[in-house]
């Protein structure tokens, strides 16, 4: 399927061609005219933000994507924020505190943080890809990944 995204992206005008976008660092966002884009987040480095914890953000004017990789025996510390937060576990499980209840959680499972809800997520023997989505865009995050030299590998 990649193959067939490469030809087609090749096969287009010059105009559309700048649909598919081709990250240069590590935050993506979208143009200022806000035109439609494509990007495959596997070409995105994974910014190491603490230990064994790692995040990729796509941002738009309204909203934000942030996948968060997270090796074995990894702790994403408790916090909260005033944006809203839904997140999407895609792969492996952790142990997700949401308001002082912790439980485990999988793919397929899906939470959702009101603002200013403490949460955080532990993993334990397995590893764990979520998705999570904020609304608006997380103040500071887009900078903090900008600031971010180390690079995460996820296996």
């Amino acid at each position: 399927m990649k193959e067939e995204k490469r030809n087609m992206a090749n096969d287009t005008s010059p105009q559309e061609q700048g649909y598919f976008v081709q990250p240069e660092n590590r935050v993506v966002e979208v143009s200022e005219d806000f035109l439609p884009q494509y990007i495959n987040i596997d070409q995105l480095p994974i910014s190491l933000v603490s230990e064994g914890v790692g995040l990729k953000g796509v941002f738009g004017h309204n909203l934000m994507l942030s996948f968060v990789y997270m090796k074995p025996h990894s702790v994403a510390a408790l916090h909260s924020h005033p944006e809203e937060q839904i997140g999407l576990v895609l792969e492996g499980e952790y142990e997700f505190e949401l308001n002082g209840v912790r439980k485990l959680i999988g793919k397929g499972d899906v939470y959702i943080v009101p603002p200013g809800v403490p949460h955080g997520a532990r993993t334990h023997d397995k590893a764990c890809l979520a998705l999570d989505i904020f609304a608006p865009p997380r103040s500071g995050y887009r900078e903090m990944l900008e600031a971010t030299h180390k690079v995460m590998t996820f296996d």
